[in-house]
């Protein structure tokens, strides 16, 4: 969903009223009240990158259909580990899955154990039709999706593929928007409530509380 950055702000400032005690509102109103809402618009990106990170798919209502390109197949088409290029505002997978698989791949990351085990020469171990996993992998010069793997030959195709992308800032007309999933918003408004006091003050029982709240919106 969409979200007015004034709005946020506002919904962030009340967190902060809400959690601070009297001495550190005080500190805040030394602030002037334009530069304390320019740093915390500069926290609402950070907030909204931690806050969808961290949540269970099922809050994420943001996802966007993910490009799919040239497939290069590792061996022969539609047989064995396929590769895709990922969009250069790639955050998180929500789900990949082939034609020819029996359900969602696992998502996984290069530097999980698991990923060594793609490489198996026995079928059994690595990813397959019934069992399969998907990769995010970084190279060199760019980050791709590694999924193992596929049995159908040149008749597959790329069922189901969607991703959540860096949260970003638009303006149109002088607006500011910003799209978070309508499940993570209250995170996102206590993550960057936490930031911005984080700029402010020392880690305190209030800190953590702003911090606490914000992971626990995350709970399903």
């Amino acid at each position: 969903m969409s979200y007015n950055v004034d709005d946020i702000k506002k919904d962030v400032r009340v967190a902060l009223d809400q959690n601070m005690i009297s001495t550190q509102l005080a500190n805040l109103g030394d602030i002037d009240t334009l530069s304390l809402d320019d740093i915390i618009e500069s926290k609402i990106i950070d907030a909204a990158k931690i806050a969808e990170a961290e949540a269970p798919i099922s809050l994420i209502d943001n996802a966007v259909s993910l490009p799919v390109g040239t497939i290069n197949w590792k061996s022969a088409v539609g047989v064995g580990m396929g590769e895709i290029d990922l969009p250069t505002d790639f955050m998180r997978l929500v789900i990949f899955r082939m034609s020819d698989w029996s359900r969602s791949g696992k998502i996984i990351t290069d530097t999980d154990p698991l990923y060594a085990l793609q490489s198996s020469r026995f079928p059994g171990i690595r990813g397959n039709p019934q069992k399969p996993v998907v990769a995010i992998c970084r190279y060199p010069t760019k980050l791709a999706l590694e999924f193992y793997s596929s049995t159908a030959g040149s008749s597959v195709f790329v069922r189901q593929a969607s991703y959540l992308a860096i949260p970003s800032v638009t303006e149109t007309d002088g607006k500011k928007t910003i799209d978070i999933s309508t499940l993570c918003y209250r995170s996102v408004i206590y993550f960057a409530a936490y930031l911005t006091a984080l700029a402010y003050f020392d880690d305190s029982k209030n800190l953590e509380n702003l911090k606490s709240t914000a992971e626990a919106f995350l709970k399903v």
